[in-house]
């Protein structure tokens, strides 16, 4: 049998913004993609939230394929089950790194942050916030569950101490009826706040529920 082992390497991450990036701003949203997406893109989505003090960062996925076979468009994913542990790690710390990057361009102590995640970008600002050395004032999960019961055992006390909104279509085909019941139950099985938005949509971002959101 082969030894596998690990080495920690220097790489170049992406990330896409909306707004100014100067010490103008005072309302951060860091937004955490889904599965095949690229920051550029998804950051588009949020266009109905510019506003004069608000920046929308969009870090991208640290792993990239073809969407389609070879060739074609490309996608970025966060995380799949090969080398877990290490992943999570990789992009807590991207996260982390990256806020600090943006405190510096602004030259504030501090800002009003906004993490939402968006399908499979609802674990990563929650391991973010869990395991990360920033604290978000928001937790916005979209279209995604909550993190698995057995990391949530050990990340209750750090996500107990944020306000969460669950954000999901009616015609959602990832989250049926029954399965939001579910993990709102989980929500309070584990002391966390939480508000529950829903809105006529399927599996995808809405201008007027991200107003209602920015305007909180």
């Amino acid at each position: 049998m082969p030894s596998e082992w690990t080495l920690p390497v220097p790489r170049t991450a992406r990330y896409a913004t909306l707004g100014t990036l100067d010490d103008s701003v005072r309302d951060c949203w860091m937004v955490c993609h889904g599965y095949g997406q690229l920051a550029a893109n998804f950051v588009m989505e949020f266009e109905s939230l510019r506003a004069p003090g608000r920046l929308i960062v969009a870090p991208e996925g640290l792993s990239r394929f073809y969407l389609q076979g070879q060739s074609g468009p490309v996608g970025a994913s966060w995380m799949t089950r090969e080398a877990r542990t290490h992943e999570i790690v990789d992009h807590v710390g991207f996260l982390d790194a990256l806020y600090h990057h943006i405190l510096a361009k602004t030259r504030q102590d501090g800002l009003r942050l906004t993490a939402l995640g968006f399908s499979q970008g609802t674990a990563t600002v929650c391991r973010w916030a869990a395991h990360g050395q920033v604290r978000p004032d928001r937790i916005v999960l979209w279209g995604g569950p909550l993190l698995p019961d057995d990391e949530m055992r050990s990340a209750r006390e750090q996500l107990a101490r944020i306000r969460f909104t669950v954000v999901v279509g009616t015609k959602d085909s990832y989250v049926e009826s029954d399965a939001l019941k579910k993990e709102i139950a989980r929500f309070a099985s584990f002391g966390i706040q939480h508000d529950v938005i829903t809105f006529n949509g399927g599996h995808r971002l809405d201008a007027d529920v991200l107003r209602q959101l920015a305007a909180w």
